[in-house]
């Protein structure tokens, strides 16, 4: 009994398990079994418990728990994060515990049997505050303060070299450097960044267009330029719609016949790209406004300070619009209460106006958001306004459960309580409530007199609630594999009633930064102020990429998909139209990562005059 009680031996103990609990961690997030990478990752992690037992001689064992079940909490949170969105997560995700619906949502499809791993060493050490309630301190060994020292010496040397890298993707960072590390690292980057404020002297617009290998045409020479004039604008922003539904038929049924029923008025772009960062949902209101990339790693909301900016509301604004956005959630919520203001909105609905009944998820549904916003236009087709209105809609949200009598198809028995089951009848519901909405501006005479814009915020089928059966069922339905390309195309369709007679498709590669400059050069409004974007009636070029949901160095041009190493992949190069892998050509590639970066860092320096240098949640 006497060694079981012995501190040298739970000491020992609780060493190996919070080794063994790295090593599970780092399995889980990078697929590594590295001794090297297991050495570096376990220094930060096991640090905690040593200066305890320095500290606290008499009673070590309550502190050690504490410390135990602290980092075991911070290690499931980061797994299940990465699980859900195939992205290693920053200390700044982590802050925003606030913001994490989504993931609370879906915990059912995230969890597993072997995350109870991550406490055996607080099971250990309750078990041995138990054992040594009645007898003598731990005692604590000189070794203990060497221990403590070459950790503490180790912890600062590895950030150190880390910090004199260019953080590019964390998950590679993380594999190489440690997590913990890294976050380190990352955190002291952007403080030392902080003060750099790049200002843009002369922004040169053509060679925005250049970088993307078109040739500049001045906006009003455009084909597209006031054809749609004076018109009323509605964009309605589906939360977590992907392209391949549109049109789409499962079982015989159309997944959305309302949609499709508008495409005989429309245009559709068929081959724009997502480009949300980590703001996700808000990055998306983001681009379409501002035509700027977001910062990418953090919510760019979250650092702004306030000061209008050029953006498409204030454009409308301009132009004798009334403005006005509807969002069926908490104005805090990615602190929108900030946000709008500053794109110009005259008026923001959110949850404290739109009635908190037929909750469907964490809001009201989408039917009684359309009810409410028709209630607004009836009010401004009254005071004969011309009116702007965005509206985002949330009940195709994961995980996508609707109740059964909000459920329009009837899927084959193998779609039956699958993720991609429960995707396709919540979009299926969206769809609906998108034709009642089109019904009332028909109703209210103004359909005529509007150009409706229907567009995917981000992705809906990714992460671990795709299990292998979800895959299966996305391959047969869509007749090739599930790609990356499918996951981050979203629908773009631009409805112009009695101008366009006929469905037309635009193949024109785009993304979300475009939207701003293709709806304005729409309504005849130039631009005169600087933006990212292009005109996806006019230009076919075009060189994409996204921050955060690909690796730092991955493109999109007219030609190919590249994807830079991350931490459980190495370089891919597809070919764009059929996503089949192909050699690489690393000039190729180095030159398009080299003009997608300064790209980037334009878009930056055009954003840093309205943003502050402290994110305002903190």
């Amino acid at each position: 009994m006497k060694i079981i009680k012995s501190p040298i031996l739970l000491t020992a103990i609780t060493i190996a398990i919070v080794i063994a609990k790295v090593f599970y961690f780092r399995y889980e997030l990078f697929n590594d079994l590295s001794l090297l990478g297991l050495v570096i990752e376990s220094i930060l992690w096991l640090l905690p418990y040593f200066v305890v037992l320095l500290l606290f001689k008499k009673h070590p064992i309550p502190f050690m728990i504490i410390i135990s079940l602290l980092s075991s909490i911070l290690m499931l949170m980061i797994t299940w994060y990465e699980r859900y969105f195939l992205i290693v997560p920053s200390y700044f995700d982590l802050s925003q515990t606030g913001q994490a619906g989504s993931i609370v949502e879906i915990l059912p499809y995230l969890y597993a049997t072997s995350d109870v791993f991550y406490f055996m060493d607080t099971i250990v050490l309750i078990v041995a505050l138990v054992l040594f309630r009645k007898t003598e301190q731990l005692s604590i060994k000189r070794v203990n303060i060497v221990i403590v020292s070459v950790l503490l010496i180790l912890s600062i040397i590895i950030p150190s070299m880390a910090f004199k890298a260019t953080i590019y993707d964390v998950s590679a960072t993380s594999k190489k450097y440690g997590y913990l590390n890294t976050q380190i690292t990352q955190s002291l980057q952007r403080n030392f960044k902080e003060s750099e404020i790049v200002e843009v002297i002369d922004f040169d617009y053509e060679k925005v267009i250049e970088l993307k290998k078109n040739e500049y045409v001045p906006d009003i020479e455009h084909k597209s330029f006031g054809i749609a004039k004076d018109r009323h604008l509605f964009v309605i922003q589906v939360e977590s719609m992907q392209e391949f539904v549109v049109g789409h038929e499962v079982n015989n049924q159309e997944i959305t016949p309302n949609i499709n029923k508008l495409l005989g008025e429309s245009t559709e772009f068929t081959n724009v790209f997502q480009q949300i960062g980590a703001g996700n949902t808000s990055d998306s209101e983001w681009l379409l406004h501002t035509s700027l990339y977001p910062k990418g790693m953090e919510a760019t909301v979250n650092f702004l300070k306030g000061k209008p900016m050029p953006s498409m509301v204030n454009y409308l604004n301009k132009n004798g619009y009334g403005s006005m956005t509807f969002h069926a959630d908490e104005i805090e919520y990615w602190n929108r209460d900030v946000l709008y203001p500053v794109l110009g909105f005259q008026e923001a609905f959110t949850d404290k106006e739109i009635p908190n009944k037929d909750v469907i998820g964490f809001g009201p549904s989408d039917a009684v958001l359309i009810d409410f916003v028709t209630e607004q236009v009836k009010e401004k087709v009254a005071q004969n306004k011309r009116m702007y209105a965005n509206i985002m809609t949330i009940t195709s949200h994961t995980p996508f459960e609707m109740p059964p009598k909000d459920e329009f198809l009837k899927l084959p028995k193998e779609y039956e309580g699958t993720y991609v089951g429960n995707y396709l009848q919540s979009v299926r519901y969206t769809d609906e409530q998108i034709g009642r909405f089109i019904q009332n501006l028909k109703d209210l005479g103004i359909y005529d007199e509007s150009v409706i814009v229907v567009f995917g915020d981000h992705s809906g089928l990714h992460g671990r609630p795709m299990t292998p059966k979800d895959n299966d069922l996305m391959d047969s339905l869509l007749g090739h594999q599930y790609s990356l390309k499918d996951r981050f195309t979203i629908p773009f369709i631009v409805t112009v009633p009695g101008i366009y007679k006929n469905h037309t498709i635009n193949t024109n590669l785009g993304g979300q930064i475009d939207m701003m400059p293709t709806l304005l050069n729409l309504l005849g409004i130039e631009i005169n102020t600087p933006v990212m974007g292009q005109n996806l009636y006019h230009y076919k070029n075009n060189l994409l990429s996204m921050r955060y949901y690909l690796p730092g160095g991955s493109f999109i041009n007219n030609e190919n998909f590249y994807i830079a190493e991350n931490a459980r992949f190495p370089k891919r190069f597809y070919d764009l139209e059929d996503m089949k892998r192909i050699d690489l050509n690393l000039p190729y590639i180095e030159q398009n990562t080299e003009d997608m970066q300064e790209l980037f860092n334009l878009s930056d320096s055009l954003l840093n005059p309205y943003t502050s240098t402290k994110n305002q949640t903190e």
